[in-house]
């Protein structure tokens, strides 16, 4: 097989991957969206708020049995294939054990700081997150052995099983403890589909005989898991202090905005995914390395770039549309309305990195940006109120941003030209002349969908050819071998 034609074919199944995974993502986010919306329309607002605090602070926990071992375990397990089972077992184990220790001190002090209803809901969801790094392992192993359409299909079963239970028990009793039962059952069943998708993949989790791949494992976690602790943090940090600042109905309507901020957020997972154990075959290699670097940035951007402009525009509408307008309060959209873009940078050049090695400046930038976020949070939320919280997160994610960009510019030297990020600009700018334009949002919507694609088609067939043939060649399912930006 000629260079072009392995890069064709590399290309092709690459795309494959990344249609599979972002069908499922996408799926998987809707079935997680409808779950929140249940909880919000079934329950009050102060319930809800304690829902989305349990799961927030289930996230922030979960970090500490991650441990961001998983980027690990795919980059061994790629340039290394017959170390994955050992590494898959090892971090199945590493999380059962940290896990039931995380649960066990979290609940003690639950008990000793809430009422038993409160503690009792928290603890599920704490639980329920806890549960899911062990369905993150298996994903883990399925990402190594390049074979990640089972489990694609897992996660979609998963969410919705989720979705399903959750709203079958909130309908049944109006109980924020059933509900948070309902979740926890759900993910169980997620845990032990993506086992079988791994199976299936062709890793088996070797435990016994597994400390030096355990250690092996265990070796990056002073970089990885400190830098997951710190990422989740600015994630979740926010939603936490301003339930300890304004209380928990302060928490349910800033948990309505921030879930429409979020639910576009997969587009990163999916292409991390697919590149991530491409880029950690070959990382020596650092003109392969710089290709996919900027096949994901731009991909990144071409999704997150005029998303950010409906948010800005039209976000308080699609929150009084899908949550009430109850939840509706001005400004906290506004605010993270840049946030999906540089997520998108921070996340693609966090991945590139970590795909090489695990680079002590992801846990600089992302401990850079969670102090950031907190100083300003403490600072600002008592007297801006949950704006404040909006802004001081997309303020973090813009320092972390310019750390990754620039540590990954030092390694691969300019990873993105400016061609392919200009086309996107005008498709922008007309989407969010159209979405501001048509009334009903849920039509507005669509509509900037539709004009930002043909707006950008044109303008990149003008201002880059190459991206453009590349692009059109990829959707006949041929794409083609020359060129740079091979999408």
């Amino acid at each position: 097989m000629t260079q072009v034609a392995e890069q064709a074919d590399t290309l092709r199944r690459t795309g494959a991957t990344v249609l599979a995974l972002g069908a499922s993502e996408l799926l998987g986010k809707v079935a997680t969206f409808l779950t929140v919306l249940v909880m919000a329309r079934l329950l009050g607002v102060a319930d809800f708020g304690l829902l989305s605090f349990g799961l927030s602070l289930g996230l922030l926990l979960s970090v500490l049995p991650g441990l961001g071992l998983d980027a690990r375990v795919i980059q061994l397990g790629s340039a290394r294939p017959e170390l994955l089972d050992r590494c898959y077992g090892a971090l199945v184990a590493i999380r059962v054990v940290v896990s039931g220790v995380v649960l066990t001190l979290t609940g003690v002090v639950l008990f000793a700081t809430m009422t038993p209803h409160q503690a009792v809901v928290v603890a599920l969801l704490v639980a329920s997150c806890l549960l899911d790094t062990v369905t993150d392992a298996s994903r883990a192993a399925c990402a190594a052995r390049r074979r990640q359409q089972l489990s694609a299909l897992v996660l979609v079963l998963q969410r919705f099983s989720v979705l399903v239970l959750c709203a079958g028990m909130l309908l049944a009793t109006r109980s924020a403890v059933d509900g948070a039962v309902g979740y926890l059952l759900g993910t169980a069943i997620g845990v032990l589909g993506m086992q079988v998708a791994a199976h299936r993949a062709g890793a088996r989790p070797r435990v016994r005989g597994s400390g030096a791949e355990a250690r092996l494992v265990l070796r990056a976690a002073p970089v990885t898991g400190l830098g997951d602790i710190a990422a989740m943090g600015v994630f979740r940090i926010d939603a936490a202090l301003i339930g300890v600042l304004l209380g928990t109905t302060a928490v349910g309507i800033y948990g309505a905005g921030y879930r429409v901020f979020e639910s576009i957020l997969f587009v990163s997972w999916t292409l991390s995914r697919a590149f991530v154990p491409l880029i950690a075959s070959r990382p020596d290699d650092r003109r392969h390395v710089g290709e996919w670097a900027e096949r994901g940035l731009v991909l990144a951007c071409a999704v997150y770039l005029p998303y950010g402009v409906v948010i800005a525009l039209r976000g308080d509408d699609l929150v009084a549309l899908l949550f009430g307008e109850q939840y509706v309060h001005p400004g906290v959209l506004l605010g993270l309305a840049a946030a999906p873009l540089l997520f998108g940078v921070t996340h693609v050049c966090a991945s590139v990195l970590l795909a090489l090695r695990p680079d002590p400046v992801v846990l600089v930038a992302g401990v850079l940006a969670l102090a950031v976020n907190v100083a300003m949070n403490l600072l600002l939320v008592p007297r801006w109120g949950i704006t404040a919280a909006a802004v001081a997160t997309t303020t973090a994610f813009l320092v972390e941003s310019v750390v990754l960009g620039i540590a990954l510019s030092r390694i691969t030297g300019r990873f993105c030209r400016l061609r392919p990020l200009a086309a996107l600009v005008p498709g922008a700018l007309v989407a969010g002349i159209v979405v501001e334009l048509v009334d009903p949002v849920a039509l507005a919507v669509p509509a900037g969908a539709v004009a930002f694609l043909a707006v950008w088609a044109a303008a990149a067939r003008v201002v880059d050819p190459v991206l453009f043939g590349n692009v059109m060649a990829f959707l006949r399912n041929r794409p083609r071998g020359a060129g740079r930006m091979g999408v």
